[in-house]
């Protein structure tokens, strides 16, 4: 989760936070803020925004393996998520 965060905030987007029943961060550059707001339901989605549009998003699902959280995401983001996929796999 950290390292979509960290990079997504690199290339520029701001991010919200869905725990599944409401959002709970809005256009937010504050990874620490962010971090915090997930993980309080059993799913999030972390969308994407840029000037002031959607961008996609990445879903994450907690009951996976630690290096598995990252359930599916848009494919526009394939670049953002290339250090996220490395990780995972590097982990699994």
């Amino acid at each position: 989760m950290k390292r979509v965060i960290a990079d997504a905030l690199t290339a520029g987007y701001t991010l919200d936070v869905h725990d599944g029943e409401e959002v709970t961060i809005k256009d937010s550059t504050d990874a620490a803020a962010i971090f915090s707001a997930m993980r309080t339901t059993d799913e999030d989605f972390l969308r994407f925004n840029r000037g002031g549009k959607s961008a996609g998003w990445v879903f994450f699902v907690y009951g996976n393996e630690g290096w598995d959280v990252v359930n599916d995401y848009t494919t526009n983001l394939e670049s953002v998520m290339e250090g996220a996929n490395a990780l995972a796999s590097e982990l699994a």
